[in-house]
């Protein structure tokens, strides 16, 4: 896909790829060799460049410290996207991004200056999980595990199929759509319009293509892309990851003090117990080490009523700090093509223990609060 602009008489054109296409590479190529443009700008940021270049990512991950910085979906998120567009590439023997590494190479080959324009691939993951709510977050990981397989590479660089993928996505993950592609339009569009040039080759992802397009026409250089004034609104997250603690210690409290000790006793067990036995299932399903599963069941109930931690933050961190991944195990993970293959590698389970016990600790709290909760108003 190739559209063309002209933006105050600067000749723009920009190439739209399929990030697993062998043909993508070919039509970048052709198309920087036939325009001769004085500047190249690709759809990479300096870390995504230097891991795609260096082929490390992964490898180079200090995956316990992740995990306690609290960037536990992000890297969950980050691998099931990677997963599924390396399954895209597989029969195109191609891996993802060298459309883009490719229009680097064809730059340097020709003396042409080149410009990486996207924002910080961690600061778009950062911004997009901020903002999705908690079911936002499980519907989309449930739906990385039943994407569409049988769709041809070629076909996603379709306007018809782009224009129902991005509607799609709008009505789906609005949140996604906007931090993904809307954004990171308007941050591309800023830098490029910043540089010097008479003539330049933009290479970006197909589904970028329109929005980036409009973002040049309107020539919008934002520099507040991150500080946006959104209005008003209620952080519902917040109000429910510290509103619902609070709402559980009261409901304990009034039952020991007005119901009767005994009853007070029943439910913090129930409490204890919901929240340890979910939590500790998650575990099991990931499969990680029994000791993992001990500590998901003592720490639920405490870092459930604990905003600043979760349990599955703890079980994950746990797993990789006594039972941290082999080297190979690491450079493996970025070359599996199959979900089920997580559970044969040591840093996917550590992945799959933080995203199971932050399900189940999520699920308990909400079954023990509602069994609570009835309790209490039929007394």
């Amino acid at each position: 896909m190739r559209k063309e602009v002209t933006v105050d008489d600067r000749e723009i054109t920009v190439v739209g790829t399929a990030h697993v296409s062998s043909e993508s590479k070919k039509e970048v190529r052709e198309t920087i060799e036939e325009k001769k443009p004085d500047r190249v700008f690709v759809e990479l940021d300096e870390r995504r460049y230097k891991s795609l270049k260096e082929e490390s990512g992964w490898k180079d991950l200090n995956l316990v410290e992740a995990i306690r910085e609290g960037q536990g979906f992000m890297l969950f998120l980050n691998l099931f996207l990677s997963i599924y567009q390396r399954k895209l590439g597989m029969e195109q023997d191609v891996k993802p991004g060298e459309e883009l590494l490719e229009a680097v190479k064809v730059a340097e080959e020709n003396k042409i200056e080149f410009s990486l324009v996207d924002r910080d691939v961690n600061e778009t993951f950062s911004r997009t999980l901020s903002q999705l709510t908690f079911w936002e977050k499980l519907k989309l990981m449930g739906s990385a595990f039943f994407m569409d397989e049988e769709m041809e590479v070629e076909e996603l660089k379709e306007d018809n199929i782009l224009d129902s993928v991005v509607k799609e996505l709008e009505d789906e993950f609005p949140t996604v759509k906007k931090t993904f592609l809307d954004e990171r339009n308007e941050f591309m569009a800023e830098k490029i319009l910043q540089e010097d040039f008479d003539n330049a080759v933009v290479v970006v992802g197909a589904a970028h293509v329109e929005g980036l397009l409009k973002q040049l026409q309107e020539e919008k250089t934002d520099t507040s892309i991150n500080e946006v004034n959104q209005g008003f609104s209620v952080p519902w997250m917040k109000v429910l990851k510290y509103g619902m603690p609070t709402f559980i210690l009261a409901m304990l409290g009034y039952s020991f003090y007005k119901i009767g000790f005994g009853t007070g006793v029943e439910l913090t067990a129930s409490w204890v117990l919901v929240n340890g036995f979910l939590s500790m299932s998650g575990a099991i399903i990931a499969r990680s080490h029994v000791s993992t599963w001990i500590v998901s069941f003592i720490a639920a109930p405490l870092t459930s009523l604990d905003p600043a931690l979760g349990a599955g933050m703890v079980a994950s961190y746990f797993e990789g700090k006594f039972y941290p991944p082999k080297v190979e195990e690491l450079e493996d993970i970025a070359k599996i093509t199959s979900y089920t293959e997580l559970w044969g590698n040591q840093a996917g389970r550590i992945i799959l223990t933080f995203f199971f016990v932050t399900l189940g600790s999520a699920a308990a709290t909400f079954i023990a609060a509602a069994h609570i909760f009835s309790v209490i108003t039929v007394m």
